[in-house]
């Protein structure tokens, strides 16, 4: 068993509420270094949350969070963050590289400006997501597949030990989704781990190798092959049966 600094995530009794109602309950979950991990479960779960948990973006009622066994704000600098498409304001007048630009300003800090060479990272985390001809492109002009690739290489920038995730594959076209796919299992191979809010049942299993099931209470966490079971599923889901047939089908 892994103790708490070889973790690259320890959550111990979190709680989260919001205007006194519990959103997630007594979380204790440990995630080990170099997975590809899917939080899942169903709306109102608490997936958003956790994840603004663990980047201190939701101040928690109790609990204990640590990266490789130290605080967010101590190893700020070995994290990479995809939020949600929709939460982003995509009218803003900016630059496809400028916003990739923008995931190093946590080594620059705010007041250097990105020379040369951050301009070629930029650009290499451009090419790995298949988007470096569209460095001058304003973001509004961009498909929300590409804008989630975009989002991607700002996160792939940082060259980050760990990589938090919100619904990466939300709306995006089935050739994009393969490719961010990919690019996610080529992260854990070179050691990184991935933690990214799923809401696919039918597609989980094969993408993902680890696997959090959570509604409010942390249902079940641990390798897939032994926690992406018709139980498991059940208690996360309740009774959206029909949901979990198709799911468990797809992976018979």
């Amino acid at each position: 068993m892994l103790h708490e600094p070889d973790l690259a995530l320890h959550i111990e009794d979190l709680t989260v509420s919001y205007h006194s109602k519990p959103v997630l309950w007594d979380i204790d979950l440990n995630v080990p270094p170099g997975v590809l991990a899917a939080i899942v479960g169903p709306n109102g779960a608490g997936k958003t949350t956790l994840i603004k948990s663990v980047l201190g973006l939701v101040k928690p009622a109790a609990g204990h969070i640590t990266l490789f066994g130290r605080s967010y704000r101590e190893q700020r600098r070995l994290v990479g963050y995809v939020p949600q498409r929709a939460s982003v304001d995509w009218d803003f007048p900016t630059t496809v590289l400028d916003v990739v630009m923008m995931g190093l300003y946590g080594q620059l800090g705010w007041l250097r400006r990105p020379g040369r060479r951050q301009r070629e990272q930029a650009l290499v985390a451009l090419a790995q997501v298949g988007m470096e001809h569209y460095a001058g492109r304003q973001i509004s002009q961009l498909s929300g597949g590409q804008q989630q690739r975009v989002f991607l290489a700002r996160a792939l920038v940082q060259d980050a030990a760990l990589y938090l995730m919100d619904e990466p594959l939300a709306g995006v076209d089935a050739t994009t989704e393969q490719a961010i796919i990919t690019l996610l299992k080529t992260l854990r191979s070179q050691g990184k781990t991935v933690i990214v809010v799923h809401h696919d049942l039918q597609t989980v299993a094969s993408y993902f190798d680890f696997l959090v099931l959570l509604n409010v209470r942390l249902i079940a966490q641990g390798p897939m092959s032994e926690v992406y079971t018709g139980d498991n599923l059940r208690r996360a889901y309740g009774g959206q049966i029909a949901l979990l047939r198709e799911a468990e089908h797809a992976r018979a």
